[in-house]
């Protein structure tokens, strides 16, 4: 079963990617990779680059919506 990773760089998601394990990608790629889920039932969202990470509270926290742009996913 494929897992989804997000990788860490300075508290900001890189990028995110569909992996066969978290130990593969963290094992082939190096780095740091948190495990997320689409459906954003852990960590609090399902993270997209930019979006930082809390490390105190285990959550992705999305970036400030634009003032005139889209919503922020709920």
């Amino acid at each position: 079963m494929s897992k989804y990773a997000a990788e860490i760089i300075d508290n900001t998601v890189a990028r995110v990617l569909v992996t066969p394990t978290l130990a593969w990608v963290r094992d082939t790629l190096g780095g740091e990779w948190l495990e997320c889920k689409i459906d954003g039932s852990i960590r609090g969202w399902y993270p997209g680059p930019g979006y930082t990470y809390d490390r105190v509270n285990d959550l992705f926290v999305p970036p400030p919506a634009e003032p005139d742009g889209p919503p922020r996913p709920s």
